[in-house]
């Protein structure tokens, strides 16, 4: 488990203590901590396409390379 520490904009900090406040989380890293698996979870398909693009172009230069 790695520990991060992070400065957000204080109506951001304000929301987010809404959430623990309301009940919704028990903490204010928990309701960080799911925004960003969220967000992992969201862009993950999209990030594996663009590294894919990426091999796929370096492939193609070095196929041209060798010629």
């Amino acid at each position: 488990m790695k520990t991060l520490s992070i400065t957000v904009p204080d109506h951001l900090a304000e929301r987010i203590h809404d959430y623990v406040r309301s009940g919704f989380f028990l903490s204010e890293p928990d309701v960080v901590l799911a925004a960003i698996s969220e967000f992992v979870r969201r862009n993950r398909v999209d990030l594996m396409e663009r590294f894919a693009r990426e091999d796929i172009a370096w492939a193609k230069n070095e196929a041209h390379a060798a010629q």
